[in-house]
């Protein structure tokens, strides 16, 4: 592990922490409706693989059909985080 990548997992996992405390703080912020979490996650058919998989727990508000659907952020962040650790783990042993 090169400094410059250290660098970098040191400033992901600062910016999980501070989602974290942002989750604790303000509950709200945290909650993204779908086209957000598109967004977030960077690609729309990534979000709906870790969604179909169970990775990410969509939050319905309210019991109607039409209710909102939220996601969480940190949730997000954190299964990309994951997954971009996995894969340098298994690129670089």
């Amino acid at each position: 592990m090169n400094l410059a990548h250290l660098k970098t997992e040191i400033m992901e996992a600062t910016e999980l922490a501070a989602l974290a405390v942002l989750r604790l703080q303000n509950p709200a912020f945290d909650e993204v409706k779908l086209k957000e979490a598109y967004k977030i996650a960077g690609s729309e058919r990534w979000l709906k693989y870790h969604i179909k998989q169970g990775n990410i727990k969509p939050i319905r508000r309210g019991n109607a059909k039409n209710s909102p659907i939220y996601f969480s952020r940190l949730e997000i962040a954190a299964l990309k985080k994951a997954e971009n650790n996995a894969k340098a783990i298994f690129i670089n042993p």
